[in-house]
């Protein structure tokens, strides 16, 4: 009792995730511009009115605050209009955690009104939207810092528990996934991956029918998936250990994405990996980055 006591006055006197918060804000910001970009031509097959996707039944007690789902697919583009200033406004850091609970809500809505496109990414992506909602994302990459500079302990809290609960929430991903690899025969016999790889929709690159068929890769493969699934959620925990899943976890993902050509997914999946590193790493990295591109621009004489 008296450790966890200890445990929770820690949270309360220091922010220890305050960078990386507002580098994924960032980062989430601009994924979700880039996915409303990438559908803009696919907005009425996706979810006007004319869509051949919407369901029978009218779907309005699926959404919050009583939206009717028949008024925003007719107004779509107005919606779709709105949502996109909300998350620039969320971007430069206006309106903070309200901006952030009206995105996330956003968010929400359009993954209901169409959720035959949805993937792990989307719902670790809505469920990071969430968190955010609760933490001060803004101490980095906003237009304007409060010019108060008092140590708000709550504030401090939640946003160490937003921090805390991505850990968490990541590791559960994987632990979950490596569960269910073990009841499947073709995780359990080592030939997962055989299968993966020869499937037309995953051939993203001209070496996939290759490595498929090479026994070695498919074995180390196949089994390298699930045992680092299965030891990341402990492991990362441990500073020995931590870099080195940390790594495992993102040449991973981007095998994945290259393999299989699941980029945005496996994207957000490495981006979260930061929030095992230490925030006075990320701090000193970022100083250091701004120094050399402020020096660069100072003795660079196409900037005098």
């Amino acid at each position: 009792m008296k450790q966890f006591n200890l445990y929770i006055a820690n949270l309360l006197q220091e922010s220890r995730y305050n960078f990386y918060l507002s580098f994924t804000r960032l980062v989430v910001c601009l994924l979700l511009i880039k996915k409303l970009l990438f559908q803009l031509s696919f907005v009425n097959l996706l979810y006007s009115g004319k869509s051949f996707l919407i369901p029978g039944n009218n779907i309005i007690n699926e959404f919050m605050f009583s939206f009717k789902a028949d008024i925003i697919r007719y107004n779509i583009y107005i919606y779709l209009s709105f949502y996109l200033v909300l998350i620039l406004l969320y971007l430069f850091g206006i309106g903070r955690n309200i901006t952030a609970l009206i995105v996330f809500l956003m968010y929400d809505i359009l993954q209901k009104l169409c959720p035959q496109i949805l993937n792990g990414g989307d719902n670790l992506l809505r469920f990071i939207l969430l968190y955010l909602i609760f933490a001060n994302s803004f101490s980095y990459f906003v237009i304007e810092k409060r010019k108060s500079k008092k140590v708000n302990s709550i504030t401090n809290f939640f946003s160490n528990l937003t921090g805390l609960s991505i850990c968490i929430h990541l590791c559960l991903i994987y632990f979950i996934s490596a569960i269910h690899k073990i009841h499947s025969d073709v995780w359990f016999n080592g030939v997962a991956t055989y299968y993966t790889l020869n499937i037309e929709r995953f051939n993203g690159s001209p070496f996939n029918h290759f490595v498929g068929k090479n026994y070695v890769f498919v074995t180390l493969s196949t089994y390298g998936t699930w045992f680092i699934e299965l030891l990341y959620p402990i492991l990362v925990w441990y500073r020995n250990w931590r870099y080195t899943m940390i790594i495992f976890a993102i040449l991973l993902h981007l095998s994945i994405a290259i393999l299989m050509m699941l980029y945005d997914f496996q994207f957000l999946f490495i981006v979260v990996q930061g929030f095992f590193i230490s925030n006075k790493i990320w701090v000193t990295k970022y100083e250091s980055l701004l120094l050399k591109v402020r020096t660069y621009f100072l003795i660079n004489p196409l900037f005098k």
